[in-house]
């Protein structure tokens, strides 16, 4: 998913991929969520969407997703859906921040 002018990394993918997922997901209720966490689903995934263009940004999200439910997972005594979610995402969080961006092909 490359041009001349526009470059469109794995990482990036990986963000608008993420921030449609969880705004899906906030937005459509899947798991009966509390509802304060589904405004927070809401949020991720707008703000995923918008950090997508650009390979830092997306980056950068991807460390917050890490930093932020993973302290949420970390600080939840019990086991619950919002706990097993906060691990997940985390999870990707940490997998947007490792994605390699894809070689250039050769012309």
């Amino acid at each position: 998913m490359s041009s001349d002018q526009f470059q469109f990394t794995r990482p990036q993918a990986l963000t608008l991929t993420a921030g449609v997922l969880q705004l899906a997901f906030g937005w459509l209720d899947l798991f009966g969520l509390d509802p304060n966490y589904r405004v927070v689903q809401l949020g991720v995934g707008v703000m995923g969407i918008v950090m997508a263009w650009r390979l830092g940004l997306a980056r950068m999200y991807g460390l917050l997703l890490l930093l932020g439910f993973g302290m949420l997972a970390l600080s939840l005594d019990d086991v619950t859906t919002e706990g097993f979610l906060g691990v997940r995402t985390a999870l990707l969080g940490l997998v947007i921040t490792l994605a390699r961006p894809a070689k250039r092909a050769p012309s």
